[in-house]
C-alpha cells in the first residue's frame, strides 16, 4: 500500500514537472504568468502531494508502534517465564532438602534405637537430649513453637484479656453449619473466660469437693485455655455427653475446622484432666488434622507437662487449700459409703459432674 502511494506521489510529480518543462521550453521564464486557473491547479497537485506524504507517515508511525508493542510484550512474556522457572526450581530444590534432612533425621533416630537396642542397659549413660521444641516467653505468655500453650505448668497473666479468638469463633460458625446439614445441633455451652471468672468457677469446686478433686477437671485461675480465648465447651458439660450423635459427629470433623479434642480419653495422665468430649481448642486445620491422625494431645506434640508442680511458681494443693480457706479432701466425706453416695449424688450424674453451663 505504501509503495503504491509513493508510485502515485512520484508520477504526479512528474506529470507536474512535465508540464512545467514543457512551459519552459516553450516560453521565456522570466516573462511567464501563469494563468489563475494554472496557478490552482498547480496548487492542488501540491496541496495532494502534501496529503499523502502525511498518510504515508502515519501509516509508518502506526506500523513502528505496532511492532514496538509487540516486542515490549515477548520480552515481557520472556522475563515472566524465567521468573517462573527460577521459582520452580528454588522450590523444588528447597522440597529435595527438606526430604533429604527429614530421611536423615529419621535414620540417625533409629541408628540411636538401634545402638540403644545392643547396648547393655547397665552400661548405657543418660545424656540430656537436645530440645526439639522453641519455647519462648512473651509478655507472661508460653509459646511452643509458635503455639499458645495454656495448661497446670504454663499459666497466663491475670491481666490477659484477649477476648475470643476471632479465627476460632468464625472456624466454630463455620463447623455449626456443617453440623446443622448434617442434622446435629452444635453451640457453644462456655467460651472465654476471664481471670476472675475462673477463680470464682474453681472456688466453688474446691469449696464443694476439695482442692483435689477439683484440680482433677477444673483449672486453676490463671490455667485456663478459657482465657486464652481459643476453646470452646460445646453443648454440654456433663459427661452423659460421650457417646451422643452429637459428640461423635464432633470427634469426627472437628478437626476439619482447625478444632482438637483438647483433653482425649487416655491421656489424662498425660493432660491433667479428665476427659472431656465437649471441650474443643482452636489449633488451625493442618495442625488439628495431623494431631487427631496421630492420636496425640497438645502435650505429647509439644514435649511439655501439664503439672501444676511444675509450674514457675508452684503451687501446692494444701497451700492452694489454704489461700482459698477450703480443704484439700472432700470436706462432706463421710466413713458410711451409703451417706457419701447420697451426700455426693447432687454432684455427679453417672460419674460426671455439672458446673452450671461452665466447662473445666
Amino acid at each position: 500500500m505504501n509503495e503504491n502511494n509513493n508510485r502515485n506521489v512520484r508520477d504526479d510529480e512528474r506529470s507536474v514537472n512535465g508540464e512545467l518543462t514543457s512551459l519552459i521550453d516553450d516560453r521565456d521564464l522570466s516573462r511567464v504568468v501563469l494563468s489563475p486557473e494554472e496557478q490552482a491547479y498547480e496548487e492542488m497537485i501540491r496541496q495532494r502531494i502534501r496529503a499523502r506524504r502525511r498518510a504515508s507517515e502515519r501509516k509508518r508511525i502506526k506500523r513502528n508502534r505496532t511492532i514496538a508493542l509487540i516486542l515490549v510484550m515477548v520480552i515481557v512474556l520472556i522475563v515472566c517465564r524465567s521468573c517462573y522457572a527460577a521459582h520452580r526450581k528454588k522450590r523444588d530444590e528447597q522440597k529435595v532438602n527438606t526430604e533429604s534432612s527429614v530421611a536423615e533425621k529419621t535414620s540417625t533416630k533409629k541408628e540411636n534405637t538401634d545402638s540403644n537396642a545392643e547396648t547393655p542397659a547397665e552400661t548405657v549413660e543418660s545424656k540430656p537430649e537436645e530440645p526439639e521444641h522453641k519455647i519462648q516467653q512473651v509478655d507472661g505468655l508460653t509459646f511452643v513453637d509458635g503455639i499458645l500453650i495454656v495448661n497446670k505448668t504454663y499459666s497466663v497473666p491475670e491481666d490477659y484479656a484477649p477476648g475470643i479468638n476471632t479465627a476460632a469463633q468464625a472456624a466454630f460458625d463455620e463447623m455449626m453449619n456443617d453440623a446443622l446439614n448434617d442434622g446435629v445441633y452444635l453451640y457453644i455451652n462456655s467460651g472465654y473466660r476471664t481471670y476472675d471468672e475462673q477463680y470464682n468457677l474453681y472456688y466453688n469446686y474446691a469449696y464443694d469437693r476439695g482442692v483435689a478433686e477439683a484440680d482433677k477437671f477444673s483449672s486453676r485461675p490463671g490455667h485456663s485455655e478459657h482465657q486464652a480465648g481459643l476453646c470452646f465447651d460445646v453443648n454440654s458439660t456433663e459427661n452423659s455427653f460421650a457417646g451422643t450423635t452429637e459428640a461423635k459427629w464432633l470427634a469426627a470433623h472437628c478437626s476439619d475446622y482447625g478444632f482438637i479434642i483438647r483433653f482425649p480419653k487416655g491421656k489424662e495422665k498425660i493432660t491433667g484432666y479428665e476427659y472431656e468430649p465437649w471441650h474443643i481448642r482452636f489449633v488451625g486445620v493442618e495442625l488439628a488434622k495431623e494431631l487427631t491422625s496421630k492420636n496425640l494431645c497438645l502435650e505429647e506434640y509439644l514435649g511439655v507437662t501439664s503439672d501444676y508442680n511444675l509450674a514457675k511458681d508452684p503451687v501446692s494443693q494444701e497451700e492452694m487449700a489454704e489461700q482459698l480457706g477450703v480443704t484439700v479432701g472432700d470436706p462432706n466425706e463421710v466413713d458410711e459409703t451409703q451417706e457419701y453416695e447420697e451426700t455426693d449424688s447432687g454432684y455427679y450424674d453417672n460419674g460426671g459432674y455439672s458446673d452450671n453451663g461452665y466447662g473445666y
